[in-house]
């Protein structure tokens, strides 16, 4: 489409001038994307367009006409943009089209989402056989069709010509309104503060505008689209009759400053739509034009300035460094090494069709060359290899793309070196080729084909060998830029990777003239050092704004240099005294003194990763010498750990081999922890995490290789205080990068033990713990116990009590340093249950029951401290352990003459226990924890058992009666008190009956009746099950006391108002008759059960609506009467059962 219209421009150009124009690229009549000039006409001023039209002329210096052609250029410019006009007024057509099928229903979608810019669709797709309104424009009225026939789409043309209806439309807007007299000028002036008859400079234009706008507003308005940056305005005219849905051109002019005629036309071409409009109305009532005189005022200005320059292109914004100005068609400065080439250095997306053309040039040479080589014409061959090689001199390329270039000419290369081969050793000279090719115009490719030929050379003359690589290597000096030195070198080493002479230097077969194992030493080394340097320039090419970009290809590049280094680590001669006394003094001599961090940091980590372990061992002390002399910015941290873990692995393979992991004369772990610290001494500024980084690998170092040497971890953590020492950090912030390696290096050696009592013997790990904040060392100390749980590790002695709890006072006590507020209750309560779990670890030997009462009482001390808010995580376990401790008492009495007395001693250390939790305003725990105390000690007879039992019970009952108030916690404290009653056996009657009524008398208290009823009902037990001592463990069976207290919750019962409440509280107690009278009480009768039966189906149930609690009800008791017909209906044939004869059920 753009094509064509800048055919039908130079079409009318050339009938009314006869002149013959051209169309191309940005130099000449069409440019398909004119730049950031676009960019802003369509986001920053808004304009939408579909395609851009550049009109140029080549003039006097290729931007600037003599002013007598200022008015021509405009009439023929003029003409130009009236073609334009046309084709934005040209007869759009509107098709209404129907989809008949899913397929073409998706076509039509997929045109609506995708070529929204050509088809404008005045009613979006909704489905098939629903019809939709297209309009679409002239050059694409054939493709739209075509598209609907081919998928059989129903449409036909709604509207035939789009700019008719609209002109119909139209007919009766009012004409403009005749200009205002122009603005008065003293005599002999013209009409306007222009005239083109010659250029004007930009206050001339800007009261152009002005003068314009003012003389005719109907037509013209003015808007600023903001400044420049020296502050001059940037006015845009809009020149419009009004309405909207019109089509719309933008023009501007003077993007490039020394463009002069790009404003004059534009001001022209202001004039013409403006005052004559009456000749050609159409191009203003249909079009919207908006026109910015100057996009590019500050430029502009500097080309007429008398201190500027006429030959400015740019604006006149500074860039970094000292570079001004930025070419508004390309956004580019160029300035520096940007300079002399075509706009600036080839952004990302020209690199592909940069890459194809150099490929295409490929291509077509390898093509002739293979054909040369197969008609047996080797000069020709040369000459069309040359010519492809000469595509490796770009400078435009990215290393990525300049790569691939590479690949692409060293696989054609292949080919002539197989030609040569063969031709070579059928007879033919190399010598003189090997000459010859040095003769080539350019050095890149001489060069490669020089390699190319002596690679041959070499093969077919094995006794020339050592005089031809060094030949090669040194000739390569010839290419200094860094990118193409680089690939240069990349190729010779890749070319000569199978013929370097790898023979020891006492070997007979190496000659002197083939070489031996040095010579491939010292032909790699100087191919690796000029590589370096190549490599470490690039670092500083070019403008400091590319830095970043320039290290990123760096980044990209290094591989190149590393490969001299897999080379080295593949000759097979080189052993470890070659490796000592020369292959690693000269890649150290190289890469320290290049300075460079980034070479550096790389190719110390190279050296580890590609010579062998056992080199690495026995250079140690000169290879971390050398780490010390390297640049500040190289992070030494890293290289060290990568060595160390190196190391480490190499030791553990050696063990899995039945091996010593080092071997015994090199001292490694003192080695590196002494070059550490000179490491650490030699760069104070190295940051303190990276310090302590390097003791992690240190301490990976111990446990990998020295696995029996604790004491070596402890050394570590030892120097880890020392240094922090030395940078006066007394307290480390858990989030910061120092405080996470810390956590790290605490966290290996509990990791490795998984042992607290092991880690008891490190000395120094409490130490550099406290070093952490609170939130540091509540991490770590987490870690402990859940390693410490996970590994079930048993801690058997007072002083590792002590020494353990110490290391998890975050989890035990509040801290100085801890913030109190803001922490999570559930992550809080999950602390404690870990805490409370780990206190089932303080486990001494089973002889030893001494010794775990000393650690209770000492870990109860601790515990202690830790406030209302922790001791009912943590107490309640440690009364239970000792409870547990109490019963092993108990049960090696025989062994233990003082055992009654120390059960004295812990039942008592319980009790304050249980009392710390009351003091702490818990009620409803230390109850339950004094009755288990009371049914523990009634279990352990001893002298003094019943009274402690009793104190026990009685605290309990003091308990309820003081603290508890809530009626639901009254009525479950109850029920465990009776419960607790009933299994107690150790009171004598003169203790149990002032317990029992006491119950029966808490019971009757309760508040709420149908709490009441049930708690005397579970009284009525005691009186029937519990026993006394006197009656040497036999049930009470007091059946006078049971019938009271079921008359008693009887009564209660039926004081409810609640029919539906009474009527299963006396269902219940239906039940508990039932079973007493089961059980044999005497004074129990079947007359109580029918009366109660009946009193639930004659009087309550008629009482309540139909309902899910009556039918609940009705169950209930159904079932309860059902077992009692069962029984009556099959009574039991013993002596002593009751009768259930007289049963009323129906």
């Amino acid at each position: 489409m753009q094509y064509d219209l800048a055919v039908r421009a130079v079409d009318k150009l050339t009938a009314v001038y006869g002149t013959q124009y051209t169309i191309g690229s940005s130099t000449n009549v069409l440019y398909v994307n004119t730049g950031p000039s676009d960019d802003w006409a369509m986001g920053g001023a808004g304009i939408p367009y579909a395609y851009t039209l550049e009109l140029r002329d080549t003039g006097k210096y290729g931007f600037e006409l003599p002013a007598d052609q200022i008015i021509p250029n405009n009439l023929e410019t003029w003409e130009a943009i009236k073609v334009v006009a046309e084709d934005v007024m040209a007869m759009y057509q509107v098709y209404q089209v129907k989809a008949k099928d899913r397929v073409s229903f998706d076509v039509l979608v997929k045109l609506y989402n995708e070529r929204s810019d050509v088809y404008d669709f005045w009613t979006e797709p909704r489905n098939i056989d629903f019809t939709t309104d297209v309009m679409v424009p002239p050059a694409f009225k054939k493709t739209f069709v075509d598209v609907l026939n081919a998928f059989n789409m129903e449409y036909h043309i709604k509207i035939d010509n789009v700019q008719h209806e609209i002109e119909l439309s139209r007919r009766d807007i009012a004409p403009p309104l005749a200009p205002k007299k122009a603005l008065q000028r003293s005599p002999g002036t013209p009409r306007y503060s222009l005239d083109w008859t010659s250029y004007s400079d930009l206050p001339a234009i800007y009261e152009f505008v002005n003068e314009i706008a003012a003389t005719y507003p109907n037509l013209v308005t003015v808007t600023s689209t903001g400044q420049s940056y020296l502050g001059n305005d940037m006015p845009i005219l809009k020149i419009s009759t009004g309405g909207s849905g019109k089509n719309a051109i933008f023009a501007e002019g003077g993007i490039h400053a020394r463009e002069w005629i790009s404003p004059a036309f534009v001001t022209w071409l202001i004039r013409e739509l403006v005052e004559n409009y009456a000749a050609h109305p159409q191009y203003v009532d249909n079009i919207d034009w908006y026109i910015m005189p100057v996009l590019n005022p500050d430029g502009y200005t500097y080309t007429f300035s008398p201190t500027g320059d006429r030959l400015w292109r740019k604006n006149r914004a500074p860039n970094s460094g000292v570079c001004v100005g930025t070419d508004l068609n390309r956004l580019a400065s160029g300035c520096s090494d940007d300079w002399a080439k075509s706009g600036s250095m080839s952004p990302l997306e020209d690199q592909d069709k940069l890459l194809d053309e150099a490929l295409s040039v490929v291509k077509v040479q390898a093509l002739q060359m293979k054909r040369c080589l197969d008609k047996r014409k080797l000069m020709d061959a040369l000459k069309h290899a040359s010519t492809m090689l000469g595509e490796l001199r770009t400078s435009l390329l990215s290393p990525k793309s300049y790569y691939e270039l590479y690949m692409a000419i060293c696989d054609e290369l292949q080919h002539l070196e197989m030609y040569l081969l063969d031709e070579f050793q059928n007879g033919r000279k190399v010598a003189d080729l090997y000459e010859l090719v040095q003769y080539a115009g350019n050095i890149i490719p001489r060069l490669y084909l020089l390699v190319t030929v002596g690679v041959v050379y070499i093969k077919t003359n094995e006794q020339s060998r050592r005089d031809i690589l060094r030949d090669l290597v040194e000739m390569c000096r010839g290419v200094q830029h860094p990118l193409r030195g680089l690939f240069l070198r990349n190729y010779l080493l890749q070319c000569t990777r199978n013929l370097l002479p790898d023979l020891a230097e006492n070997d007979p077969l190496a000659t002197e003239s083939y070489g031996n194992v040095r010579d491939a030493v010292d032909f790699i080394q100087l191919n690796f050092s000029e590589m370096n340097k190549l490599w470490v320039r690039m670092a500083y090419q070019g403008h400091s704004r590319d830095k970043e970009r320039r290290e990123r290809e760096r980044q990209e590049l290094r591989l190149l240099v590393g490969t001299n280094l897999v080379r080295l680590a593949q000759l097979d001669s080189v052993d470890v005294e070659l490796y000592k006394k020369v292959v690693l003094p000269g890649i150290l001599e190289q890469v320290v003194s290049c300075r460079d961090a980034l070479a550096q940091e790389y190719l110390m980590e190279c050296i580890i990763q590609v010579f062998p372990d056992e080199v690495h061992l026995d250079t140690l002390h000169t290879y971390l010498k050398a780490c010390a002399e390297l640049h500040t910015d190289v992070k030494v941290h890293v290289i060290l750990v990568a060595l160390v873990e190196r190391l480490a692995a190499y030791g553990q393979r050696q063990q899995a081999l039945g091996q010593p992991p080092i071997p015994p004369h090199i001292p490694l772990f003192d080695i590196f922890s002494d070059q550490i610290g000179n490491i650490a001494q030699a760069r104070p500024e190295m940051p303190s995490e990276n310090l302590v980084s390097l003791q992690v690998s240190l301490i990976s170092l111990a446990f990998r290789c020295y696995p029996e040497k604790i004491n070596l971890v402890d050394k570590v953590l030892e120097s880890t205080l020392v240094a922090l020492d030395k940078i006066a950090v007394e307290k480390v912030d858990f989030d910061s990068a120092l405080g996470k390696e810390l956590n790290r290096l605490l966290r290996m050696p509990i990791s490795h033990y998984n042992s607290l009592v092991t880690l008891l013997q490190l000395p120094h790990f409490g130490q550099v713990l406290q070093r952490l904040d609170f939130n540091g060392r509540k991490s770590v100390a987490l870690h402990l116990v859940n390693n410490a749980l996970d590994n079930e590790t048993y801690i058997t002695t007072q002083e590792h009590v002590d020494a353990v709890l110490n290391m998890l006072a975050p989890l035990i006590c509040d801290q100085p340093d801890q913030v109190l507020t803001g922490q999570d209750a559930e992550d809080f309560a999950e602390e404690q249950n870990l805490m409370a779990r780990m206190i089932h670890l303080l486990a001494a030997e089973e002889t030893d029951l001494d010794q775990q009462y000393r650690m209770l009482t000492s870990a109860r001390k601790q515990f202690g401290a830790g406030g209302a808010r922790r001791i009912p995580f943590t107490l309640p376990p440690l009364i239970y352990e000792a409870f547990k401790l109490a019963r092993k008492y108990f049960d090696v009495r025989q062994e233990d003459e003082l055992w009654e007395k120390k059960c004295e001693k812990i039942f008592t250390f319980c009790h304050q226990c249980i009392a710390a939790l009351v003091k702490a305003e818990l009620a409803e725990l230390p109850l339950r924890l004094f009755l288990q105390g009371a049914l523990a000690a009634s279990q352990i007879i001893f002298g003094t058992h019943e009274t402690l039992a009793y104190e026990f019970i009685s605290q309990a009952f003091t308990l309820y009666e003081e603290e508890i108030s809530d009626s639901k916690a009254q009525f479950a404290a109850l029920t465990l008190m009776a419960a607790s009653l009933e299994k107690l056996d150790c009171f004598s009657e003169e203790n149990s009956a002032p317990v029992r009524s006491k119950c029966a008398l808490l019971a009757s208290a309760l508040l709420r009746k149908p709490d009441q009823c049930r708690a005397l009902i579970l009284v009525s037990n005691l009186f029937w099950s519990s026993t006394t001592k006197e009656l040497e463990g036999k049930p009470m069976r007091d059946g006078k006391k049971v019938l009271e207290c079921l008359r008693k919750a009887g009564k209660v019962a039926t004081e409810c108002l609640d029919p539906g409440v009474q009527a299963q509280l006396i269902v219940e107690l239906i039940n508990v008759y039932v079973h007493f009278f089961h059980q044999g009480n005497q004074h129990i009768t079947v007359t109580h059960i029918n009366e109660l039966i009946s009193k639930v189906r004659q009087d309550l149930l008629p009482q309540l609506e139909n309902s899910d609690e009556k039918e609940l009800i009705e169950r209930h008791l159904g079932a309860s009467c059902e077992m009692l017909r069962h029984r009556r209906d099959n009574p039991s044939t013993t002596s002593d059962a009751p009768s259930y004869q007289g049963i009323i059920l129906d």
